[in-house]
């Protein structure tokens, strides 16, 4: 049993892009001034990326923000943006303060957006709202009613503010509601507990979406690293998107602390901002050769293309397996 495919992306008939489709991120989140982090990819990144409606609505140059670089822009609703809370796990981020945001905003962002890129909204989800997964859908669907010059996209967040993970018994029990959207999505962390629990969960969701003939590629948000790239993959999902790009550096299938791991590479001597933006530039490098091996894994099912990851990733895999009850 294989979940990894590959699918085609396609917006009013023409195609927009093709699956596994890997998102470098772009967000205030990190402190980093926008314009000036979209200009510096511009030199570099060729493909789609995913940013946020928040920071277009509250950077004060957002009109010159420069995204020609892309060929399809993935469009947050800012949810992680606006949330007040520090994640633990962000470690690099010095988040800035929480300013006005709302389902109101994120519509004046989209019916004033005129960047001729093709363009993916993502469902409106705030932190201090949850609802229950019925109303997500209805509320998205609502918001991308005559939204037909953009593909529609249903991130699916937990229903109430004591419910910490999705409960993927009650997503398959609504999977036929899907079929109005071009992209499911979840988070990485509301999926499960574990990556285990987490690749477990999204397999048995996308195994019920194949059988009852939905076939929508599935984006997990916060998981673009060496590896739960892989492991979500071969567990199903199909988009990938993460700011780990600009917080760590990627080689041979893993993630190192800039501060220390990029003086040892790069000199001591280096200044970091040299280093970081060196970094940046060869992580990106890295994704591009990380999705063509998960094209050649999805051709050939050959563990070994992940090289130094193989035994773990195979034996995670066989550990979902069972799991999930598949052969």
């Amino acid at each position: 049993m294989m979940f990894d495919r590959k699918l085609k992306l396609t917006l009013n008939g023409l195609e927009v892009g093709t699956t596994p489709m890997l998102l470098p991120s772009v967000s205030s989140r990190t402190n980093l001034d926008i314009k000036k982090i979209l200009e510096i990819m511009s030199g570099f990144v060729m493909g789609p990326i995913l940013t946020s409606a928040y920071d277009f609505y509250h950077h004060p140059k957002s009109k010159e923000f420069n995204l020609s670089f892309t060929d399809l822009i993935f469009l947050d609703s800012g949810g992680y943006e606006c949330n007040k809370e520090q994640d633990i796990s962000d470690i690099g981020m010095y988040k800035p303060e929480s300013k006005k945001w709302n389902k109101d905003l994120y519509s004046e962002v989209i019916d004033k957006w005129s960047i001729d890129i093709p363009t993916v909204l993502i469902s409106y989800d705030h932190p201090s709202e949850r609802k229950p997964l019925d109303q997500q859908i209805n509320d998205a669907n609502i918001l991308f009613k005559h939204k037909s010059n953009f593909l529609k996209e249903l991130l699916i967040k937990p229903e109430t503010k004591t419910q910490l993970r999705i409960k993927p018994e009650k997503i398959i029990n609504n999977i036929d509601s899907f079929d109005s959207f071009d992209i499911v999505g979840f988070t990485d962390k509301e999926l499960g507990y574990s990556i285990l629990q987490r690749m477990t969960n999204l397999s048995k969701i996308r195994k019920a979406m194949d059988e009852c003939g939905i076939i929508k590629p599935i984006h997990i948000f916060g998981s673009l690293d060496p590896v739960t790239t892989p492991l979500y993959f071969v567990a199903g999902a199909d988009i990938f998107d993460g700011l780990s790009w600009l917080r760590f550096i990627f080689d041979n299938g893993q993630a190192y602390y800039i501060d220390s791991y990029g003086p040892k590479t790069k000199g001591a001597h280096v200044n970091m901002q040299v280093i970081w933006g060196k970094t940046i530039s060869d992580n990106y490098d890295y994704l591009l050769r990380l999705k063509l091996d998960l094209k050649l894994f999805q051709s050939k099912n050959d563990w070994s293309i992940f090289g130094d990851n193989e035994s773990f990733f195979k034996k995670t895999y066989e550990d979902l397996i069972e799991n999930i009850g598949g052969d």
